[in-house]
């Protein structure tokens, strides 16, 4: 467990959900246990923070990261790199409608918000937010973004990085979230020139599955590693326990 806080506090949130949240049902076909409200905060600087406790895959998440930054809306380039669970939200051209890139690289059809907030970070702005929820076009994309929200602080020369989820799938989704949120705040932090600080996750839905108890219950035993770093867009020293797999509910 040396060096790892994150994963530790990652491991008590999913305790806080599981033995104090309620029972409740879902657009999915598998009921859930949900909390209203939890958090995360995660140190950059003590290491890159991926799970270890079961393998996650990073180079994933690393294109999902590219996907949106660059303002992508189809499956192909998700699919170029071997990632499929989006595929059948898209239409018959690969479309995925107005989601998470579009949203942060052309909101409204007209607004850069990548942009804008280099440029307010540079101006040493409190305005330096992202919002990824645009109810005008919500009807044109059949899954909204679970994150909604990006508010990043400047604190002289150090770049923090604040997060709304509407909804979070505490075990299977929020890892891999973890990981793009963290690569939006460091590349972000290196193309204005500062250094890295802290990743704020407010998870108003925090749930999971029920479906996802055994192998929840199963990582929780599991020992945890020490960080690796990152650099030059791999990991280094990634240690790992098992993969557990776990069914993705849609």
């Amino acid at each position: 467990m040396k060096g790892n806080k994150f994963e530790q506090d990652y491991k008590a949130l999913i305790r806080r959900v599981i033995h104090n949240g309620a029972d409740t049902k879902n657009r999915t076909n598998v009921d859930t246990v949900t909390k209203f409200g939890e958090q995360l905060t995660i140190d950059l600087t003590k290491g890159f923070p991926i799970v270890t406790g079961k393998k996650i895959f990073f180079d994933k998440a690393l294109h999902e990261y590219f996907w949106m930054q660059d303002g992508g809306t189809t499956i192909a380039y998700l699919n170029k790199h071997d990632i499929h669970w989006w595929n059948e939200f898209a239409d018959a051209f690969g479309y995925l409608g107005k989601t998470y890139g579009y949203q942060i690289r052309n909101f409204n059809g007209e607004e850069d918000q990548m942009a804008y907030v280099y440029n307010e970070i540079a101006n040493n702005s409190r305005r330096a937010c992202v919002s990824l929820w645009n109810p005008s076009e919500l009807k044109e994309t059949k899954l909204p973004p679970c994150f909604t929200f990006m508010n990043y602080v400047r604190v002289n020369d150090v770049l923090n990085l604040s997060v709304t989820f509407r909804s979070s799938d505490v075990f299977l989704g929020l890892p891999y979230d973890v990981i793009v949120l963290s690569l939006f705040l460091i590349n972000t932090a290196k193309f204005c020139d500062l250094k890295v600080g802290e990743l704020k996750l407010n998870l108003d839905n925090a749930h999971i599955y029920r479906n996802h108890t055994k192998q929840l219950f199963k990582y929780l035993d599991s020992p945890i590693y020490s960080l690796p770093e990152l650099k030059d867009g791999k990991l280094i020293d990634y240690i790992h326990g098992p993969f557990i797999a776990a069914k993705m509910n849609n």
